[in-house]
């Protein structure tokens, strides 16, 4: 993996893009997301598990996390707990496939989330080649 200064330093900057922006709007940011509820479908994938994290580390008030992938959700809760990250979310794991009734019930019952994120995915889908490939 590499470490950040080798990252700046492939990319050919001296700064990651929004450093200046995130640090003078950190304090913001942080008010902002520390009132606010999640709702994160895909939550256990790569990109949802990395959201989630940050979520936790902002002391988002509520993270709902839905996926389908029972040992990856599990997975995620371990990283967390193992982790330094100090948890103040309402942070609760629902292993549910979105497009089922149950989840549909879910979902209304435990409305309104101020954001919903998509983060849903198959990995090496070759659907470009075959649309009738899920």
């Amino acid at each position: 993996m590499f470490h950040d200064f080798d990252t700046l330093k492939i990319i050919g900057r001296e700064n990651f893009l929004f450093e200046e922006e995130e640090s003078q709007y950190k304090e913001l940011i942080s008010k902002e997301i520390e009132a606010t509820s999640f709702l994160i479908i895909g939550g256990a994938g790569s990109i949802g598990r990395s959201v989630v994290k940050e979520l936790i580390k902002l002391k988002a008030k509520q993270v709902h996390v839905v996926d389908i992938n029972e040992n990856n959700l599990t997975e995620l809760i371990r990283e967390i707990r193992s982790s330094d990250i100090d948890i103040k979310s309402d942070l609760k794991t629902y292993v549910l496939d979105m497009g089922s009734p149950e989840f549909y019930n879910f979902f209304n019952s435990n409305s309104p989330y101020d954001f919903v994120f998509n983060l849903s995915a198959l990995k090496h889908v070759r659907s470009e080649k075959d649309p009738y490939t899920l």
